[in-house]
């Protein structure tokens, strides 16, 4: 019973101070409102690059290139070409505003992102970012593309020259079976010993074709770094969001407005 009373007590106070309840509500929506779209918009530009697969960890392991590109050194160097004449306080906000992270289940795949109220620096940064970066990384993947390819044309000679001593070898033994005036045993002889050096020599040959087909595909696989999403102008800020402050305004609104109204309610009662 006691509870019924309660409650009703409750029910009745929200109702009688309902339109104080309501004004606190509004007033606290307006002002997150206002707070929202006065505080200043930041924007992330961001871009997915996918590394190269040549043999240089330093180059092509994301936690490599992630220790990297967030590097004093290396971000110092894109923010002075962006901002020539910035003091060292603004360098270290832009450093802080640099992310790389790996994207999930790959291993080749980064997302370079940027947060700046500034769109258009924003997206000079992570453009400049990609850059230094692929410069850098550049000497070493046509370093790697060099070795193989002069592993190929060292392997493709050898070949050639392995196929004309087949060719010659074949050459002699067939003469051996139409040569006259040797005995049958003396014939048969150096007719299997040629045999032996033509079977070695043929099989030396498959093993080099196979590392000729396998030396292509290297090169043909090899990869440096490319743009897999490019860098685009968002539209959309990621902060303020406006919604989830008004919202949250509101609820602290009803909350005091309720407070307020039980308040309000217990200092009207006369003194007993």
């Amino acid at each position: 019973m006691d509870d019924e009373i309660d409650l009703r007590d409750i029910f009745r106070v929200l109702w009688k101070r309902r339109l104080m309840i309501l004004g606190i509500f509004v007033v606290a929506v307006l002002i997150a409102g206002v707070i929202s779209f006065a505080m200043t918009p930041v924007y992330r530009v961001s871009s997915i690059i996918a590394l190269g697969n040549f043999e240089e960890p330093v180059y092509t392991s994301q936690v490599s290139v992630k220790n990297i590109i967030l590097s004093d050194g290396f971000l110092l160097v894109v923010f002075e070409q962006i901002r020539p004449n910035a003091t060292s306080s603004e360098f270290a906000a832009f450093k802080n505003s640099v992310k790389v992270e790996a994207i999930k289940n790959t291993d080749k795949l980064i997302e370079i992102s940027v947060d700046t109220p500034k769109r258009q620096e924003g997206m000079a940064a992570v453009e400049k970012i990609i850059g230094l970066f692929a410069n850098r990384s550049e000497d070493t993947y046509n370093k790697h593309k060099r070795i193989l390819s002069n592993q190929l044309a060292v392997t493709e000679e050898r070949l050639k020259a392995m196929e004309s001593e087949i060719n010659l070898t074949f050459e002699a033994l067939m003469n051996i079976q139409d040569s006259p005036g040797s005995s049958d045993a003396e014939t048969e002889l150096r007719f299997s010993r040629t045999l032996d050096r033509l079977n070695g020599m043929q099989t030396q040959r498959s093993a080099m074709i196979d590392k000729s087909l396998d030396l292509q595909k290297q090169l043909e696989l090899l990869r440096h770094q490319e743009t897999i999403q490019p860098i685009r102008e968002p539209v959309s800020p990621i902060w303020p969001r406006k919604t989830l402050i008004v919202g949250i305004g509101g609820m602290l609104g009803l909350m005091v407005g309720i407070l307020a109204a039980f308040l309000r309610e217990e200092l009207g009662r006369p003194a007993e």
